[in-house]
Protein backbone atom coordinates (compact mmCIF):
# COMPACT_ATOMS: atom_id res chain seq x y z
CA UNK A 1 0.00 0.00 0.00
CA UNK A 2 2.75 2.46 0.95
CA UNK A 3 4.62 1.67 -2.29
CA UNK A 4 1.50 2.36 -4.34
CA UNK A 5 0.91 5.66 -2.53
CA UNK A 6 4.59 6.62 -2.85
CA UNK A 7 4.51 6.02 -6.60
CA UNK A 8 1.56 8.40 -7.05
CA UNK A 9 3.06 11.04 -4.76
CA UNK A 10 6.39 10.83 -6.57
CA UNK A 11 4.76 11.43 -9.97
CA UNK A 12 2.77 14.39 -8.66
CA UNK A 13 5.83 16.14 -7.23
CA UNK A 14 8.20 15.63 -10.17
CA UNK A 15 10.61 17.38 -10.71
CA UNK A 16 10.79 18.47 -7.05
CA UNK A 17 11.57 14.97 -5.75
CA UNK A 18 14.60 12.93 -6.64
CA UNK A 19 13.37 9.85 -4.77
CA UNK A 20 10.68 8.56 -2.43
CA UNK A 21 11.74 6.12 0.28
CA UNK A 22 9.68 4.05 2.70
CA UNK A 23 11.23 4.12 6.16
CA UNK A 24 10.87 2.17 9.34
CA UNK A 25 7.75 1.86 11.45
CA UNK A 26 7.43 4.36 14.30
CA UNK A 27 5.10 3.76 17.26
CA UNK A 28 2.39 6.18 18.28
CA UNK A 29 3.17 8.34 21.32
CA UNK A 30 1.17 7.30 24.38
CA UNK A 31 0.43 10.92 25.28
CA UNK A 32 -1.33 11.51 21.96
CA UNK A 33 -4.24 9.17 22.66
CA UNK A 34 -7.44 10.70 24.01
CA UNK A 35 -9.40 7.86 25.60
CA UNK A 36 -12.69 9.81 25.73
CA UNK A 37 -12.55 10.50 22.00
CA UNK A 38 -10.90 7.23 20.95
CA UNK A 39 -8.60 9.31 18.74
CA UNK A 40 -5.02 10.52 18.58
CA UNK A 41 -4.15 14.20 18.69
CA UNK A 42 -2.45 14.96 15.37
CA UNK A 43 -0.16 17.74 16.60
CA UNK A 44 1.26 15.49 19.34
CA UNK A 45 1.87 12.70 16.81
CA UNK A 46 3.53 15.20 14.45
CA UNK A 47 5.80 16.42 17.25
CA UNK A 48 6.70 12.80 18.08
CA UNK A 49 7.57 12.25 14.43
CA UNK A 50 9.86 15.29 14.51
CA UNK A 51 11.63 13.95 17.58
CA UNK A 52 11.94 10.41 16.16
CA UNK A 53 13.24 11.03 12.64
CA UNK A 54 16.21 13.07 11.50
CA UNK A 55 15.58 15.07 8.34
CA UNK A 56 17.59 17.72 6.57
CA UNK A 57 15.77 20.94 5.64
CA UNK A 58 15.51 19.66 2.04
CA UNK A 59 13.92 16.35 3.05
CA UNK A 60 10.23 15.74 3.62
CA UNK A 61 9.00 13.05 6.01
CA UNK A 62 5.45 11.76 5.68
CA UNK A 63 4.03 9.42 8.32
CA UNK A 64 1.02 7.31 7.36
CA UNK A 65 -1.20 5.79 10.04
CA UNK A 66 -4.50 3.98 10.24
CA UNK A 67 -5.29 5.60 13.60
CA UNK A 68 -8.10 8.15 13.82
CA UNK A 69 -6.71 11.69 14.25
CA UNK A 70 -8.15 14.94 15.55
CA UNK A 71 -6.95 18.47 16.17
CA UNK A 72 -8.18 20.88 18.84
CA UNK A 73 -11.41 22.45 17.62
CA UNK A 74 -12.02 19.78 14.96
CA UNK A 75 -13.83 16.44 15.23
CA UNK A 76 -11.21 14.76 13.04
CA UNK A 77 -8.48 15.50 10.53
CA UNK A 78 -7.27 13.50 7.55
CA UNK A 79 -3.78 14.80 8.23
CA UNK A 80 -1.58 17.61 9.44
CA UNK A 81 1.75 19.13 8.44
CA UNK A 82 4.26 21.79 9.30
CA UNK A 83 3.68 24.74 6.98
CA UNK A 84 6.39 25.08 5.85
CA UNK A 85 8.56 22.36 7.33
CA UNK A 86 9.87 18.85 6.92
CA UNK A 87 7.15 16.76 8.57
CA UNK A 88 3.65 15.69 7.55
CA UNK A 89 1.13 13.12 8.77
CA UNK A 90 -1.81 11.37 7.08
CA UNK A 91 -4.42 9.04 8.55
CA UNK A 92 -6.07 6.39 6.37
CA UNK A 93 -8.69 5.72 9.05
CA UNK A 94 -11.46 7.94 7.64
CA UNK A 95 -10.24 7.58 4.05
CA UNK A 96 -11.13 3.89 4.07
CA UNK A 97 -14.56 3.19 2.49
CA UNK A 98 -15.19 0.66 5.28
CA UNK A 99 -15.38 3.56 7.78
CA UNK A 100 -18.51 4.79 5.95
CA UNK A 101 -20.14 1.36 5.74
CA UNK A 102 -18.81 0.54 2.27
CA UNK A 103 -16.86 -2.48 1.18
CA UNK A 104 -13.10 -2.72 0.97
CA UNK A 105 -11.85 -0.85 -2.12
CA UNK A 106 -8.07 -0.85 -2.30
CA UNK A 107 -7.89 1.47 -5.32
CA UNK A 108 -10.18 4.07 -3.73
CA UNK A 109 -8.21 3.96 -0.47
CA UNK A 110 -4.90 4.45 -2.32
CA UNK A 111 -6.39 7.30 -4.37
CA UNK A 112 -7.68 9.07 -1.28
CA UNK A 113 -4.47 8.42 0.67
CA UNK A 114 -2.31 9.79 -2.14
CA UNK A 115 -4.48 12.92 -2.41
CA UNK A 116 -4.26 13.67 1.29
CA UNK A 117 -0.53 12.86 1.39
CA UNK A 118 0.04 15.24 -1.53
CA UNK A 119 -2.07 17.85 0.25
CA UNK A 120 -0.07 17.60 3.49
CA UNK A 121 3.27 17.56 1.65
CA UNK A 122 2.06 20.66 -0.20
CA UNK A 123 1.68 22.34 3.18
CA UNK A 124 5.20 21.24 4.11
CA UNK A 125 6.37 23.10 1.00
CA UNK A 126 4.56 26.25 2.17
CA UNK A 127 1.27 26.01 0.25
CA UNK A 128 -1.92 27.10 1.99
CA UNK A 129 -5.45 25.90 1.27
CA UNK A 130 -6.59 26.65 -2.27
CA UNK A 131 -10.05 28.01 -3.18
CA UNK A 132 -10.14 25.77 -6.30
CA UNK A 133 -12.25 22.75 -5.24
CA UNK A 134 -10.53 20.55 -7.85
CA UNK A 135 -7.03 21.38 -6.57
CA UNK A 136 -5.44 18.85 -4.22
CA UNK A 137 -4.72 21.78 -1.87
CA UNK A 138 -8.41 22.53 -1.30
CA UNK A 139 -9.55 21.98 2.29
CA UNK A 140 -11.35 18.68 2.92
CA UNK A 141 -13.98 18.92 5.61
CA UNK A 142 -15.48 15.55 4.66
CA UNK A 143 -14.79 12.49 2.52
CA UNK A 144 -17.01 14.06 -0.15
CA UNK A 145 -14.49 16.91 -0.46
CA UNK A 146 -11.62 14.41 -0.76
CA UNK A 147 -13.43 12.55 -3.55
CA UNK A 148 -14.33 15.77 -5.40
CA UNK A 149 -10.82 17.18 -5.60
CA UNK A 150 -8.24 16.06 -8.09
CA UNK A 151 -4.97 14.26 -7.36
CA UNK A 152 -2.72 17.16 -8.34
CA UNK A 153 -2.14 20.88 -8.00
CA UNK A 154 -4.00 23.58 -9.90
CA UNK A 155 -1.95 25.91 -12.13
CA UNK A 156 -1.73 28.58 -9.40
CA UNK A 157 -0.36 26.11 -6.82
CA UNK A 158 2.00 24.58 -9.41
CA UNK A 159 3.38 28.03 -10.12
CA UNK A 160 3.88 28.64 -6.40
CA UNK A 161 5.84 25.38 -6.19
CA UNK A 162 7.83 26.21 -9.30
CA UNK A 163 6.69 23.16 -11.28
Amino acid sequence: MLRDMAERIYKTFLPLLDRCLIGERIGMPVGAYNEKRGQYRADVVLEHLQNSVRASPREKVLAVTDCDLYAPGLNFVFGQAQCPGSFALVSLHRLNPIFYGGSQDYELLIERGAKEATHELGHSLGLRHCPDNKCVMSFSNSIVNVDEKGPSFCETCRRRLGI
